[in-house]
C-alpha cells in the first residue's frame, strides 16, 4: 500500500444539514448524528482512521444528492481540511468550516442575518432529474480557512 500524499490547503465540498432550532441562534447539525456545527468556527472531531466513521462527511460537487426528509434543510459549501479521507462520492475529513450555505425558502426570515448563509435553494423536476438551483441574495464568501488559500467569489447562481 502506498503512503498517503501530503497537501497543502483544503478541498472543497457539498452536504446538507438539518437546523436547530432550540436555542435563541440556530445552527446547523449534521443529519444521522448528533453534531451541532459552528457557523464561522472551526469544526474539529478526535483522531481519524480508515477503520473509525468519525468525521466530516461531504459530496463531492459532481455527486450531490438531496436528502429526502421532509424537514427544511440547509445546503451548503464546506472546505474540509487536516486528515482528508478521500472516497468515491465524496470526502470525510477531521477538520471542517462552514464556506457557504442555502436554506429552504421558509428558513429565510430566521438566517438572514447569519453571515454564511447566501440565500435559497430551489428543487425542480424535470423528468427523471432534480435539479437543484441556488438564488444568492448576498456576495458569496471569501472565508479563508486557517491553513488554506483564498476562495474566489462564485457566480451569481449555480446549477448541481
Amino acid at each position: 500500500m502506498n503512503a498517503p500524499e501530503d497537501y497543502v490547503g483544503y478541498v472543497t465540498g457539498w452536504r446538507w444539514w438539518l437546523l436547530d432550532e432550540t436555542s435563541k441562534n440556530p445552527h446547523p447539525c449534521s443529519i444521522g448524528v448528533p453534531y451541532r456545527w459552528e457557523w464561522a468556527g472551526e469544526n474539529t472531531t478526535a483522531e481519524l482512521t480508515l477503520a473509525n466513521k468519525q468525521g466530516f462527511y461531504a459530496y463531492k460537487a459532481a455527486s450531490v444528492e438531496r436528502v429526502k426528509s421532509g424537514l427544511p434543510l440547509l445546503f451548503g459549501r464546506v472546505a474540509l481540511y487536516g486528515d482528508v479521507v478521500v472516497h468515491k462520492h465524496g470526502y470525510r475529513a477531521q477538520r471542517a468550516r462552514i464556506l457557504d450555505a442555502w436554506c429552504a425558502p421558509e428558513l429565510w426570515g430566521k438566517l438572514s442575518r447569519v453571515k454564511q448563509v447566501k440565500g435559497t435553494y430551489k428543487i425542480t423536476n424535470m423528468g427523471d432529474t432534480e435539479w437543484l438551483t441556488l438564488a444568492t441574495l448576498t456576495e458569496l464568501s471569501d472565508t479563508i480557512p486557517s491553513d488554506s488559500p483564498r476562495i474566489p467569489l462564485r457566480t451569481r447562481k449555480k446549477h448541481l
